[in-house]
C-alpha cells in the first residue's frame, strides 16, 4: 500500500484502534492486533509505554508485517525510530515528541505523519509543519492516557469544523454512548483504546460502535 491508500483508510474509515498491553485485559499486543484486524479495523496505533525499545521492535515487527499483509494501516505512536525500523505505514508524534518537520526529514515523504493537537495554535502548527492528519482531544475525560491535556474548548471544536485542511481524528474518552454525538457535530474518525481493546469480545465492540455510527448517518 501507498501513502494515499493509508490516508484513503484514515478519511473513510471511522475507526481507528489504538492498543496498549496494559489496557487490553491481559492480551497480548500481537494478539490484539490480529483480533483488530480479523474484526475489519484499517487502521491501528501501536502505543507501548512500558517496554524497552528491542521488545517494542520485536514486537511492532510482526504486527507492522501482519498489517501489510492484510492492507491495514499501521500507525507507531511516539517513536519515528521504531516505525521506520519496523516498516510502519506511519508515525503519531504529541506536541513534546520529535516535532513534524524533523520527522518528516528521517522518514521521508511516503510515510502518513500526524500529529497530537488540543488548541488552535496546535491546529494551526499542524498545517504549517506539513503534518497529514491531526489528533484533536481530548474530546471527553478520560482515564487511559494519565497526562491528557484538559478536554478542548468549544471554541477549539468550532474551528476545527470550519474548513480545517486536515482530516481530524478525535480523540479522548471516546466511546458507545457519545460516538454517535460527535458524528452528527461532524466528525467522521475516532480514535479509540478503552472502547474496542479493552472490551472482552473486540469483534463486537467494533462491530456495535459501526453501528451506532451507521445510525446517525
Amino acid at each position: 500500500m501507498n501513502k494515499e491508500e493509508h490516508m484513503r483508510h484514515i478519511l473513510e474509515d471511522p475507526v481507528y484502534a489504538i492498543m496498549g498491553e496494559e489496557l487490553s485485559l491481559g492480551r497480548k499486543n500481537v494478539d490484539v492486533a490480529r483480533q483488530l484486524i480479523a474484526a475489519g479495523v484499517q487502521i491501528i496505533q501501536y502505543r507501548e509505554k512500558h517496554k524497552t525499545w528491542r521488545e517494542k521492535f520485536a514486537e511492532a515487527s510482526v504486527i507492522a508485517k501482519l498489517c501489510r499483509d492484510a492492507g491495514v494501516t499501521f500507525i507507531m505512536n511516539d517513536s519515528p525510530d521504531l516505525a521506520i525500523a519496523c516498516g510502519a505505514s506511519g508515525i503519531h508524534v504529541g506536541q513534546d515528541d520529535a516535532p513534524v518537520p524533523f520527522v518528516r526529514r528521517l522518514a521521508g515523504d511516503d510515510m502518513v505523519i500526524g500529529v497530537s493537537t488540543n488548541t488552535i495554535e496546535d491546529l494551526q502548527g499542524a498545517v504549517t509543519d506539513g503534518a497529514d492528519y491531526v489528533g484533536f482531544g481530548p474530546m471527553f475525560p478520560t482515564q487511559s492516557k494519565k497526562d491528557a491535556n484538559e478536554v478542548v474548548t468549544e471554541e477549539t471544536i468550532a474551528y476545527t469544523l470550519q474548513n480545517y485542511p486536515l482530516p481530524v481524528v478525535t480523540i479522548g474518552g471516546i466511546s458507545l454512548d457519545n460516538i454517535g454525538g460527535l458524528y452528527q457535530r461532524g466528525y467522521r474518525s475516532f480514535a479509540m483504546i478503552s472502547a474496542i481493546i479493552s472490551q472482552p469480545d473486540i469483534a463486537k465492540a467494533v462491530q456495535l460502535l459501526r453501528k451506532q455510527i451507521a445510525a446517525k448517518q
